[in-house]
């Protein structure tokens, strides 16, 4: 049987290598509305919330662990050749300009837009996920971490092909 994504987060010691561990599942894990809470429930044993003295970097960290598990979801949606560019932009939203380029020649404007509408999809179906999760701390973090998978999405549009209708 193999580790939750609960079980892999308190087996690494740091961000880069609970990304590393998930990265190496290629999506192969389930992501349900209790796998959520029990990985918003290991990140507040490392990283416990507190109402005054609120730690800003533990906050933005529990967005980037959501970011990590909703990300290697979405790009399941886009071919394979592209999944690792989709995923460099929707972790970093400064390399959207140079990999929307690097992809655009090779893939085609078409292919993108679909790949584009794919993603909205899939993002669309892990809010609905995350939408079950009680009002909590684990489900404001979750909703940020998807807030901004959003935004990125919006921009990698606007680079494509210009803004929404």
């Amino acid at each position: 049987m193999s580790l939750s994504l609960a079980e892999i987060f308190r087996s690494q010691p740091d961000l880069d290598s609970f990304r590393t561990a998930v990265l190496a599942l290629e999506g192969d894990f389930p992501l349900d509305s209790d796998g959520l809470i029990d990985l918003g429930q290991a990140y507040f044993e490392r990283f416990p919330d507190r109402a005054q003295d609120r730690n800003a970097a533990e906050v933005l960290l529990g967005y980037a662990v959501a970011r990590v598990v909703l990300i290697e979801k979405a790009v399941l949606a886009v071919p394979a050749e592209r999944r690792a560019a989709f995923r460099a932009m929707l972790s970093d939203v400064g390399r959207v300009g140079p990999l929307i380029e690097a992809v655009r020649a090779p893939a085609g404007e078409a292919a993108l837009g679909s790949d584009l509408e794919a993603l909205r999809a899939a993002l669309d179906a892990l809010k609905e996920v995350i939408d079950e999760i009680p009002k909590s701390l684990v489900k404001e973090r979750f909703v940020g971490g998807i807030s901004n998978l959003y935004n990125i999405l919006y921009v990698i549009r606007l680079k494509l092909r210009g803004p929404l209708q």
